[in-house]
């Protein structure tokens, strides 16, 4: 029975580390700045939008309580653009986000990549990636949730 419950416990294992977000090893590593806000924080922040501020302010507010985390990753430090340039590269196959737009400009590159409902105007992820050639400096900046599109344009109608 022993053996039973270890071999099952071994056998899910990947499946609830799996769940943990692909760059959560870099959030503890000097050398690597990391911001990690997750839908708690955006639950409090939606909650001091007023009611009485209007619908406009509503809709804002169920945008905001959508979001379920937002990451920042930023370093200068070689070993460390390497690892989270392949980190990246790695999330991208293995979670089909589509690149929305690219932009290189005197060595600089920003991407910027999303995973879209078909069907619908609704963002369920995101990865904005920047390589500064002239500050050295690379981010990865990633957001998951449920951003409705068509919500926020109307909001700024």
């Amino acid at each position: 029975m022993k053996k039973f419950v270890i071999t099952t416990v071994l056998a899910l294992a990947p499946f609830f580390t799996f769940a943990q977000s692909a760059f959560d090893k870099f959030n503890d590593v000097e050398g690597i700045e990391a911001v990690d806000i997750s839908g708690s924080m955006f639950d409090m922040i939606g909650d001091l939008v007023k009611k009485e501020a209007g619908s406009e302010a509503d809709k804002l507010k169920d945008q905001i309580k959508n979001i379920k985390s937002l990451k920042l990753y930023t370093t200068t430090v070689k070993k460390y653009k390497k690892q989270l340039r392949e980190t990246a590269d790695e999330y991208l196959k293995t979670n089909k986000l589509e690149q929305l737009m690219s932009i290189n400009e005197e060595g600089s590159k920003i991407k910027i990549y999303v995973k879209q409902d078909a069907a619908t105007s609704i963002i369920s992820e995101g990865l904005v990636f920047i390589d500064d050639a002239e500050d050295k400096e690379l981010m990865v900046f990633s957001f998951t949730g449920s951003l409705d599109l068509a919500a926020l344009t109307e909001s700024k109608k």
